[in-house]
């Protein structure tokens, strides 16, 4: 039975300190039962995750954070994978491109897969999500609660499957804001404590756990983004 899970975590694939492997032993320590590990435009650290996941006894979904673009405001995506489709030559290829900033070339090659929305510069919010669901991901909002006032109404518009409503150091009432948005307008919620070192001083993140989905909220999340076939889950 998977009882806590913390679905927004970083490694040292992209930003955060640990490996993959010492990520699980934390989770493992702190009674985690099922973790995402989130890197930054990259899928590098997945493998390793799920090997460590198997013989620590933690189950892991594999995933990312995107990063996108919308009315000059940073906008992160977080996908969580159903199957192996992140692992093709053209999803990493395409990740690869984002780290160098070679939109045009990233165009060329998304141009065969989905609709473009920009000419130049970093993906659009709905290229990300477009993305994301083609290489097979269910396409969370990434905390709602750091968006900006003149953008987070127009940003829940977009059709994303769900937004990670429970995030690091967000308050009761805020969580339980964007919970209802979430069971109102799309098909389930997430949490995350976006984990990045344990000597962290970003107040925007905390220790992994601190922020988490219980058993009923594990099952929900699973059963409404397609991951209860799983096999390691």
């Amino acid at each position: 039975m998977l009882n806590k899970g913390d679905f927004h975590i970083h490694s040292n694939a992209s930003d955060g300190k640990y490996s993959p492997t010492e990520i699980v032993i934390l989770s493992k320590i702190n009674k985690i039962d099922v973790i995402s590990i989130t890197d930054h435009n990259t899928t590098a650290g997945i493998e390793e995750a799920i090997e460590a996941g198997r013989n620590y006894g933690v189950s892991v979904v594999p995933a990312i954070e995107l990063s996108t673009r919308f009315n000059n405001e940073s906008i992160h995506l977080l996908g969580y994978f159903k199957n192996s489709l992140y692992q093709i030559d053209t999803f990493q290829e395409v990740l690869m491109l984002i780290k160098s900033h070679r939109y045009k070339t990233i165009r060329k090659i998304l141009g065969n897969y989905i609709n473009l929305e920009r000419k130049d510069g970093k993906l659009s919010v709905i290229e990300g999500i477009n993305l994301l669901r083609c290489f097979g991901a269910s396409v969370v909002l990434a905390h709602p609660m750091r968006i900006s006032s003149k953008n987070i109404n127009q940003i829940l518009r977009f059709p994303f499957d769900g937004i990670e409503a429970k995030y690091s150091y967000t308050d009761f009432n805020t969580s339980l804001y964007f919970i209802n948005i979430a069971l109102t307008k799309f098909s389930f919620y997430t949490a995350g404590s976006d984990f990045h070192s344990i000597k962290n001083k970003n107040s925007k993140h905390s220790f992994i756990g601190s922020v988490y989905l219980n058993n009923s909220e594990i099952e929900f999340f699973l059963k409404n983004s397609g991951y209860v076939a799983l096999n390691y889950l």
